[in-house]
């Protein structure tokens, strides 16, 4: 006997992740409705309500990560920044409906996830140079003058080097983490609606929102503007051979300074939807 497919509808993540959300929410008041009195009904037809609010700010949320993602593309058109084929970008924007845009969210934060890699590993090729150049010529007493002389006069390479690194790390494991934004978003629809939960629940539908979107395009523009491949190593670390380790640094920057205002100008907004529509 052939085992029956799973159809698309049901297999998308982001659609499984909210309705396994929803529906357990709602089998919660339904077990009021048929196991409790007429006070457990009342209490299970505003739990009802707050089901049908929660599928809601689900669809709302989900407008504004395309909308985010809309305003991204004209900026970057306006700006004039191209992006390859295979950036994370470009693969959110080869989504044809509804049904594969949340694959197409965790394969573009695959890709960001990568790229921060590479950064991280050039960052790392950076400091170890510099330590083996400090300590090969810092044995002898007669070099260790040159291993002072490298110690001081390359202090802004290590300074540079070593923000790229934790930097880009954390970005790294945000998009890693960010693979499972479905769950967090329906998640976070669902403590909205509650008032002891709802600044978790803002907090949750803000990241899920505005972290995709900023970490992937953080991670194409950046790689756009300073490729990891080309980053100065210890021998061409000159200041204008560091300008682009310089440029990777502040460009990293941004994308985090970016990335907690917009999450707190979101989770503001989605706090203050929870509490207009609350039903206590």
């Amino acid at each position: 006997m052939p085992t029956p497919e799973i159809p698309q509808f049901f297999s998308d993540p982001l659609v499984a992740a909210g309705l396994m959300a929803l529906a357990a929410q709602a089998g919660y008041y339904a077990l009021y409705w048929f196991l409790g009195d007429r006070a457990h009904r009342e209490r299970a037809m505003e739990g009802f309500e707050r089901v049908l609010v929660s599928g809601v700010i689900f669809g709302v949320a989900l407008i504004l990560v395309n909308l985010s993602l809309w305003g991204l593309n004209t900026y970057l058109s306006v700006a004039g920044v191209r992006l390859p084929d295979n950036s994370a970008i470009q693969v959110l924007n080869q989504t044809k409906s509804w049904q594969d845009f949340g694959g197409n969210v965790q394969t573009a934060l695959n890709i960001a996830a990568w790229t921060y890699q590479r950064y991280v590993g050039a960052s790392w090729d950076i400091l170890a140079g510099y330590m083996a150049s400090v300590v090969g010529t810092g044995i002898l007493p007669w070099t260790s003058p040159i291993s002072m002389a490298i110690m001081n006069g390359l202090a802004y390479i290590v300074t540079a080097a070593t923000t790229i690194l934790i930097s880009a790390a954390v970005y790294g494991v945000a998009a890693a983490m960010a693979y499972g934004w479905p769950a967090f978003l329906s998640i976070g629809a669902v403590l909205t609606t509650y008032e002891r939960t709802r600044n978790l629940g803002a907090w949750l539908l803000a990241v899920s929102v505005v972290a995709p979107v900023v970490l992937a395009a953080g991670a194409d523009v950046l790689k756009s503007l300073v490729d990891p491949d080309k980053l100065p190593d210890i021998r061409t670390a000159t200041p204008t051979g560091a300008v682009p380790l310089i440029q990777a640094m502040v460009l990293l920057g941004f994308i985090g300074l970016t990335l907690g205002v917009v999450t707190y100008a979101a989770s503001r907004i989605f706090d203050h939807a929870g509490a207009s529509l609350s039903l206590e």
